[in-house]
C-alpha cells in the first residue's frame, strides 16, 4: 500500500518574498520561495525547496530542487511566457533517480518489479502562435512546433540513448489565462516523432469548465487525457498516469503500456479567505493498443483537495490532494497549479 505525507511550510518568517503593495503578507506579486518536505514508499523522506516567479498574468517560472534519503535527486525548471500572438514553454529536468519498473500492464501489482537507476537530462520546448490565422480565430486557436531532447543512462540492461523528438501541436483554448478556470473549454492534439528507437507519441487532451452559480466561485471541471505510442517504446517512456495530475495518489509506473486513457472530474469552490476546496473522481487504464484498452478495466481515484491562493493576478494556487485508489490505496499530492 502506498502512503504519502507531503507538507509545505507557509509561514511568512520562512519565506523569501517581497511584500505586496497592499501590505497583504500572503500576496506574492513577484515571487515566492517555499521549503518542501515529502515522504513516499518509493522515495523515503524527501527534502528540498521550490520557487515560483511571476512575470505577468499567465507567464511564470517555476524552479524546484529535491533530494531523498534514498539518494534520489531532481532539479526541474519550467518557464512559460506569452505575448499577444506567441507563447513559449520550456522545461529543464535533471535527475539521478533510483526507482522501480513494474512491467507492462493494467494490473496494480506492487510485488513484481525490477530496481534500476536512471540519470538523465531532458529539455522539452514548445513554441505556439496564432499568427496568420484569420482574425476571428486569433486568441483561441493556436498551432506550434515541439522539440524534446533527452540524454539518459541506466544501470541495468536497458540501452543508454540520446533521444531527439520533433513534432507539432494544435490547440483551442477559451478558458482564459489564469489557474482557476471558471468557464470555457480546452482541446489540444500533440504528435512527436523520435529518432531513437523510432517511436511516435500522440496525445489528445480535452477539458471543459462549467460555472456553478450556487457555489462561491463554483466550477465543475471535466477532462479526458489520451496518449498513444507506436514503435519500439523505451520502458521509461511508456504511457502512464503520473499520479500527480492524473489518477492522483497512484505510484507512477504501476500502470504502464503503449496506450493510456485518463478521465477526470472535479468540483471546485471557494471556502474562505484565500482557501478553496475540491472534490474529485478520476478513472484510468492502460493497454498495448486502443483495442485492448477498450477491454481493460478502469482504476479509480476519489478524494478531496485544499487550495491556497498565492497570487491573485494569476490565480495561482498551492494544491494539496488526498485520495484513495481503487478503494484501498491511500495517496497524497502537493503541487503548484491545478491538476487539469
Amino acid at each position: 500500500m502506498f502512503f504519502a505525507i507531503l507538507f509545505l511550510l507557509v509561514a511568512y518568517s520562512s519565506l523569501f518574498a517581497q511584500e505586496s503593495e497592499d501590505s497583504d503578507l500572503f500576496e506574492f506579486n513577484r515571487f515566492i520561495v517555499l521549503p518542501v518536505g515529502a515522504y513516499a514508499e518509493e522515495t523515503g523522506v524527501v527534502l528540498g525547496a521550490g520557487a515560483m516567479f511571476f512575470i505577468k498574468p499567465g507567464s511564470n517560472d517555476v524552479l524546484a530542487v529535491m533530494t531523498s534519503f534514498k539518494k534520489q535527486t531532481t532539479l526541474m525548471n519550467r518557464y512559460y511566457y506569452e505575448t499577444e500572438h506567441w507563447n513559449f514553454l520550456s522545461y529543464i529536468n535533471l535527475a539521478n533517480w533510483p526507482t522501480q519498473f513494474f512491467g507492462v500492464g493494467n494490473d496494480l501489482d506492487e510485488n513484481k518489479y525490477e530496481v534500476y537507476t536512471l540519470k538523465n537530462i531532458r529539455i522539452p520546448l514548445t513554441i505556439g502562435t496564432d499568427f496568420l490565422l484569420p482574425k476571428v480565430f486569433q486568441g483561441k486557436f493556436n498551432y506550434g512546433i515541439e522539440t524534446d531532447w533527452e540524454y539518459i543512462t541506466f544501470d541495468n540492461e536497458w540501452k543508454n540513448s540520446q533521444r531527439v523528438g520533433i513534432g507539432y501541436n494544435l490547440k483551442y483554448n477559451s478558458t482564459g489565462k489564469d489557474d482557476w478556470h471558471r468557464k470555457g473549454s480546452f482541446v489540444q492534439f500533440r504528435h512527436i516523432f523520435f529518432n531513437a528507437n523510432r517511436f511516435i507519441w500522440k496525445n489528445l487532451d480535452t477539458r471543459m469548465y462549467i460555472p456553478l452559480p450556487f457555489l462561491p466561485e463554483g466550477v465543475l471541471a471535466l477532462g479526458s487525457y489520451l496518449e498513444d505510442f507506436d514503435g519500439d517504446v523505451p520502458p521509461d517512456r511508456l504511457a502512464q498516469p503520473d499520479g500527480v495530475g492524473q489518477l492522483r495518489g497512484l505510484k507512477k509506473g504501476l500502470l504502464a503500456d503503449k496506450t493510456s486513457w485518463v478521465l477526470q472530474s472535479e468540483l471546485r469552490t471557494h471556502l474562505f479567505w484565500r482557501c478553496k476546496g475540491t472534490l474529485f473522481y478520476e478513472m484510468a487504464k492502460v493497454g498495448k493498443d486502443i483495442a485492448e484498452l477498450n477491454d481493460n478495466k478502469w482504476h479509480n481515484s476519489i478524494g478531496i483537495g485544499g487550495r491556497f491562493l498565492v497570487n491573485k493576478e494569476n490565480k495561482t494556487h498551492l494544491r494539496g490532494d488526498l485520495s484513495v485508489i481503487d478503494g484501498k490505496k491511500m495517496g497524497m499530492v502537493v503541487q503548484i497549479n491545478e491538476a487539469f
